[in-house]
């Protein structure tokens, strides 16, 4: 049934001129139409009314400049009062719509966010200054407006972000396609925890490219030596690992999947060694700290190699007596080595996540990573163009301006759509000293229009902006 319901916005301007006020009117019109997904040829009326501190008038020529011609407007003068919010515009628009009241966003920008303190969020501050904020409707309001349609009173609700129209809800739709990514390159020789999340998420057949360093994995990417990589960015104990965040803005790749390994370290020598018989621990110094517990108990001596597969290797090729090595299964199982002892390592709960970083032109609608699939689904003309049972995650690298509220008015236009964050970091940007850049996750696929509403919005506060990639997570048993 289609209604007329009332949408709410108001700004404040810097100063009193025709340009500023204009402006700032545009900006809140842009923004009520970006919530609520209107049409313009939907509105019914609009009326704009100014405090009478701006001699500027006539707002509403904001909305004839975005080309709302066919919408009938006024512009009136508000009577002054001595706590009125100084310098502002307040505007009602009267849509026909099918939704509720209850469906409707109003937009505070800037300092109007006194007005409605109790729909307020925190201020995004900045340059900018919005502020965006659901309607909260207090509970006695609520009912008072639901016993004037003869529907009974309801539990108070927070108002979700509106389903946009129908004609651009959905993304088109792509064919689904696998993309080739053997073979894959990682971190460290046969036997690593890296070489062991490649097999254990596309295959014990796919094919690898062993590198030295993390540089070499992402070069061999981008040389056509390999097709991806797999590269480890965090440890749920250890953190993340700053070299591959610093090599994301080097490197021009994309992330296409996620997968996270939990971490077993096994404690293995030479067939016939004992427990007892252990004086000396080789591993990684990541698979070390790992384990200190363990080799603290045992007033073992740790001893570093570059990675856990080499310190398997270091003691298969070793007559030296009491000597065993901390790594993984394959590992152990590569070198010929026998498993003393399993799960050393201090926190059970441990895994490490993985990025698959491919080249761009690999990505895209449809493209998904081997494995990502639903199960059962079809690659046909037609699916959707991301597997509907994984969840989604979208990573981004973005830095501010060295001025005071720009990082906080980025974060907000997430907090403002309910955009859940799962990880930020922040590096030294290189180019300029005491400056940063700062990489964001959060749950959401840039094929929505929720999710590229916002960027488009951080885009607004923010000097420089990439998106890594949207991708599925997949958890490795």
């Amino acid at each position: 049934m289609t209604r007329c319901v009332g949408i709410r916005g108001a700004t404040t301007v810097d100063e009193d001129t025709l340009d500023a006020v204009l402006d700032a009117t545009q900006d809140l019109l842009d923004r009520l139409r970006e919530i609520n997904g209107f049409d313009p040829d939907d509105l019914a009326s609009i009326i704009f009314t100014t405090t009478a501190d701006l001699r500027s008038t006539f707002p509403a020529r904001a909305a004839r400049r975005l080309g709302w011609t066919q919408v009938p407007m006024m512009c009136a003068h508000e009577i002054d009062a001595p706590s009125a919010v100084m310098r502002c515009v307040r505007v009602l628009i009267h849509w026909n719509t099918d939704k509720s009241p209850r469906e409707v966003r109003h937009a505070y920008l800037r300092n109007s966010r006194l007005l409605r303190p109790d729909w307020a969020i925190p201020p995004l501050g900045g340059a900018a200054g919005h502020l965006t904020a659901p309607e909260r409707p207090e509970l006695e309001a609520e009912q008072a407006s639901f016993r004037e349609e003869g529907t009974p009173p309801a539990a108070p609700v927070v108002v979700a972000q509106p389903e946009p129209p129908a004609a651009v809800k959905k993304a088109p739709a792509h064919p689904t396609r696998a993309v080739e990514i053997a073979p894959v390159a990682f971190l460290g020789d046969r036997g690593t925890y890296s070489h062991e999340a490649v097999l254990a998420a596309f295959g014990a057949d796919t094919a690898v490219v062993p590198c030295d360093t993390f540089r070499h994995a992402f070069d061999a990417v981008h040389d056509g030596r390999a097709h991806a990589a797999l590269v480890p960015v965090e440890n749920s104990t250890a953190g993340s690992i700053h070299e591959v965040y610093d090599l994301l803005l080097a490197r021009d790749l994309r992330i296409l999947a996620e997968v996270v390994l939990p971490v077993h370290h096994a404690l293995m020598a030479r067939p016939g060694t004992r427990l007892a018989d252990i004086q000396t621990v080789l591993s990684h110094p990541q698979g070390l700290s790992q384990c200190d517990g363990w080799i603290a108990k045992h007033r073992w001596t740790p001893r570093t190699t570059a990675d856990t597969a080499s310190a398997a290797r270091l003691v298969a090729a070793s007559e030296e007596p009491g000597l065993a090595a901390i790594g993984s299964r394959l590992a152990a199982e590569l070198n010929g080595l026998e498993i003393v002892a399993r799960d050393v390592q201090d926190v059970s709960e441990n895994y490490t996540r993985f990025l698959l970083l491919v080249p761009p032109q690999s990505t895209g609608p449809g493209r998904v990573a081997p494995g990502f699939l639903p199960a059962g689904a079809v690659a046909v003309e037609g699916d959707d163009a991301r597997p509907s049972d994984r969840p989604i995650k979208t990573s981004i690298i973005f830095a501010t301006r060295h001025v005071a509220g720009d990082l906080y008015a980025c974060l907000a236009e997430f907090a403002v759509r309910e955009l859940n964050l799962t990880k930020i970091e922040s590096r030294p940007d290189r180019r300029t000293p005491w400056h940063y850049l700062f990489y964001l996750d959060f749950e959401g696929d840039v094929a929505d229009q929720k999710v590229a509403q916002t960027l488009r919005s951080v885009e607004r506060h923010a000097s420089f902006l990439r998106v890594l990639g949207s991708y599925p997570s997949r958890l490795l048993t």
